[in-house]
């Protein structure tokens, strides 16, 4: 690791924002508004490797920022070249992660898109993205599965024959609930050789009920927690993503760098 302590500027040249689609509930934002324990900040531009992440706040403007009190579950601020201005969480024996100040709660038939830029490090085991319990959760199960469950009615797993996802690749996950009442599924993937891909399309999932989210990297506080890096997170209420907006919300992000 490189111990740089300064942090990086994004610029966008294209101009539509997350916050124009309507329903964004949370946007944790790459290398913004992040606070280390030592009161370094990304604002401040003082970040040092390795150093305890307090608080990640939210860009949506409805103040659901992410925070971590206990000193061991942490994550950590990042300066490597390949991961400059990412969240680290490093540890999953020390069940690193983070809450969000509040529950994002989905009503049963309601349409909601979840999209989380992340590298996975480790497939070892089941790595949670978001989550409130071992019933509401986006995992990744291995570097072929994805898994959605949503009010304790049963995992939907979308997993592929042959294709797999690289320890060494950021990826773009966007889980889906579109339809109301009939709650079709869908998991994409952007990255790497993936564009948008539709994640074990065969599948065709469907789940309507209720889902809650409030912590980022575990599903319940510390468990299935995640290893790797987090750039963004972002939950849509109320809102399935199309085609077009995915592809002008992955062409905003990647400019994020």
């Amino acid at each position: 690791m490189l111990g740089l302590g300064s942090s990086i500027t994004s610029t966008s040249v294209n101009s539509f924002a997350p916050n124009d689609i309507s329903g964004l509930e949370v946007f944790l934002k790459f290398n913004k508004d992040i606070v280390a324990n030592s009161g370094n900040s990304t604002a401040a531009g003082n970040m040092a490797d390795g150093e305890d992440i307090n608080s990640w706040a939210d860009h949506s403007g409805n103040g659901n920022n992410a925070s971590q009190s206990t000193a061991a579950k942490k994550p950590h601020w990042e300066t490597d070249a390949a991961d400059l201005g990412a969240v680290y969480f490093h540890d999953p024996s020390a069940d690193v992660f983070m809450d969000l100040g509040s529950n994002i709660s989905i009503s049963a038939n309601q349409d909601f898109s979840i999209i989380a830029r992340i590298k996975t490090t480790d497939f070892s085991a089941a790595r949670a993205i978001v989550g409130y319990d071992s019933q509401n959760v986006l995992k990744i199960g291995n570097n072929k599965k994805l898994t959605l469950i949503i009010g304790g009615a049963g995992a939907s797993a979308f997993e592929e024959s042959s294709d797999t996802l690289a320890t060494d690749t950021y990826y773009i996950i966007s889980a889906i609930r579109s339809n109301g009442s009939t709650g079709n599924l869908n998991i994409y993937v952007e990255g790497g050789s993936y564009s948008d891909k539709d994640w074990d399309a065969a599948e065709n999932h469907t789940d309507a009920d209720a889902l809650t989210i409030n912590n980022i990297a575990a599903s319940s506080d510390g468990a299935i927690p995640f290893l790797g890096f987090i750039k963004d997170i972002l939950v849509y209420k109320g809102t399935a993503l199309s085609a077009d907006q995915r592809a002008e919300l992955y062409k905003y992000l990647k400019q994020q760098v």
